[in-house]
């Protein structure tokens, strides 16, 4: 194999290994693409368990990429997506995080929805991500 071609093969699989690095770099710097726990744990970090809800509005409003209309439910979220029978809380809020594409192939979109539940007293007794 003559020299010039080493450096053509070698030259082009530095290329491939580079734009490897850079989506890989590209898609972990997505916080929306974390899993739902260590979103959960962050979120938490914000407004523990046991915050009022005027510092959740707080938290929500400073983070000028979520999307959240004002409304706050009269009862809390459901425990299960499926399910509307058991809900977590005496009132809730909902906040949309964000977006991000799901696999290369696909067109699907992942949305990233966070609820969070209060007790009678307007105090946090849990958070939810929901990926959707």
């Amino acid at each position: 194999m003559g020299k010039m071609l080493k450096i053509i093969i070698f030259s082009f699989l530095g290329l491939i290994l580079i734009v490897v690095i850079v989506v890989i770099v590209i898609i972990a710097s997505n916080p929306l693409r974390r899993s739902e726990k260590t979103m959960r744990k962050d979120i938490l970090e914000l407004a523990p368990i046991g915050s009022s809800m005027d510092d959740v509005i707080k938290v929500i409003e400073s983070n000028n990429s979520w999307k959240w209309k004002g409304y706050i439910a009269p009862i809390g979220y459901p425990i299960d997506v499926n399910s509307s029978n058991i809900n977590i809380g005496e009132k809730s809020i909902r906040a949309e995080l964000g977006q991000y594409q799901g696999l290369r192939w696909s067109f699907l979109k992942v949305h990233v929805t966070v609820f969070w539940g209060f007790d009678e007293n307007d105090k946090l007794i849990d958070v939810r991500v929901w990926k959707s």
